[in-house]
């Protein structure tokens, strides 16, 4: 009974360690797409006249503003979502590493089915 116990556990365990992972992938993918829109859309705003009207969504909400105004706003999302994705890739690869060596600590081979 205590193997069972045991096992279970372990089993536990490694469920969590991959539902971890699995979420900050998606984390890092999720916000890799949304600096890569603020790529295009700052590409975009760069060579527009800097009086030109332009409208962002904040808090669900359109506002009006200039693109002179607009760009450097944006430009700090942009570093701030690659700042982060930075930060989530070396927790995911930190997490990992702690994965594997968990792995292979407690001698866990993963069965297919």
């Amino acid at each position: 009974m205590e193997t069972q116990q045991r096992d279970n556990v372990f089993q536990l365990k490694y469920n969590e360690y991959k539902q971890t992972l699995e979420q900050l992938q998606s984390k890092v993918i999720e916000l890799g797409n949304d600096k890569d829109e603020h790529d295009i859309v700052l590409d975009t705003l760069k060579t527009a006249d800097p009086e030109r009207k332009c409208y962002r969504m904040i808090g669900g909400a359109l506002v009006e503003s200039n693109v002179k105004t607009t760009l450097p706003i944006l430009q700090t999302k942009r570093q701030n979502l690659q700042d982060a994705v930075n930060t989530m890739r070396s927790e995911l690869i930190k997490i990992a590493e702690e994965f594997d060596k968990w792995k292979k600590d407690n001698k866990i081979q993963v069965v297919q089915q």
